[in-house]
């Protein structure tokens, strides 16, 4: 007997690159459909889901055969705060870290060698040079996004040193600190970088006494989640004084309401949640990679801890 045809959902539209892409390393085996022709009916069928978490989460209890999720995130949010956890998760890893490496670096360089007010400076001026070597930079957050950002930074000739929930050390930093030791993590760096994933244990984190220990014109950059920031917190500590700059790219609310402090104020930059967009291509590689094992009963690669978040 047959075994029943597995079927895939793409939550994304049959022309966009995303479903191109994938129609190229799918076996024959496998039916396909989108979401924007998805029937009611056809629910109840799906096996597999390529997409975003946000769109997903509404269609959880009207999947009876859903085995597994493949995210084109690297945050799964959307997916944890839902009751159902019955299929498995996998999360979007190896494909941000060049992205994300050369938007933090864009910053620093533009911050640090004054790029930008040389830009808007018809006077001439020169200025003694700055230079981010040797500069000391705190990554909070040391998956494999930060790990990539820090082997960045690092050649560069910054010197990193990580922040994590585990306690865990990795290569790619200096030195790696954890839960209590937060204020020794801060202290006398020159730049704050926040990859860190949405979770309750990172709610709040970037708090008033994180900020203070922080080197007094410090710059800030946020593209991990906006709930790592206490946003009253972070005006309270630029309005005595303290930091150079801010680049913030996640909020807790996006899009960031126009009315919204962060845009008028002249230490902060705002970017919309572009810091790293996903790669079509590098969504597929992953999703083949797992296709693969998934077919051969093998364990998934990236797999979500719902307990944990990510």
């Amino acid at each position: 007997m047959l075994e029943p045809r597995l079927t895939l959902l793409i939550a994304e539209s049959e022309d966009s690159r995303l479903s191109s892409l994938c129609r190229e390393v799918l076996p024959t085996s496998i039916r396909v459909i989108h979401s924007e022709k998805l029937l009611i009916h056809e629910f109840s069928d799906v096996n597999i889901i390529l997409g975003a978490p946000d769109r997903l989460a509404d269609w959880l209890p009207y999947l009876p055969k859903l085995q597994w999720i493949q995210s084109t995130w690297a945050g799964v949010k959307p997916l944890v705060l839902a009751k159902r956890h019955d299929y498995v998760l996998t999360g979007l890893k190896g494909v941000f870290g060049q992205a994300m490496s050369e938007y933090v670096l864009g910053w620093l360089l533009a911050l640090e060698r004054q790029i930008l007010t040389y830009a808007a400076d018809v006077s001439w001026n020169q200025r003694p040079l700055c230079s981010v070597q040797g500069k000391h930079v705190g990554i909070m957050g040391t998956g494999d996004i930060g790990r990539a950002v820090a082997s960045t930074l690092s050649n560069m000739g910054m010197v990193c040193r990580g922040y994590n929930q585990s306690g865990k050390v990795f290569p790619e930093f200096q030195s790696c600190f954890s839960g209590s030791n937060m204020r020794d993590f801060a202290c006398g760096l020159d730049y704050l970088v926040c990859l860190m994933p949405d979770t309750p244990k990172t709610q709040g984190l970037v708090s008033r006494d994180l900020l203070m220990a922080l080197d007094s014109d410090a710059i800030l950059i946020n593209a991990g989640r906006g709930n790592c920031i206490d946003e009253l917190d972070l005006l309270w500590v630029l309005d005595q004084g303290h930091l150079r700059y801010c680049v913030l790219d996640v909020f807790r609310q996006e899009p960031l309401p126009e009315s919204h402090p962060f845009w008028s104020h002249p230490k902060i930059y705002v970017t919309s949640h572009t810091s790293a967009p996903t790669d079509p291509a590098g969504a597929v590689r992953v999703f083949e990679m797992n296709l693969t094992r998934f077919l051969n009963g093998e364990s998934l690669l990236y797999a979500v801890d719902f307990e944990k978040g990510y």
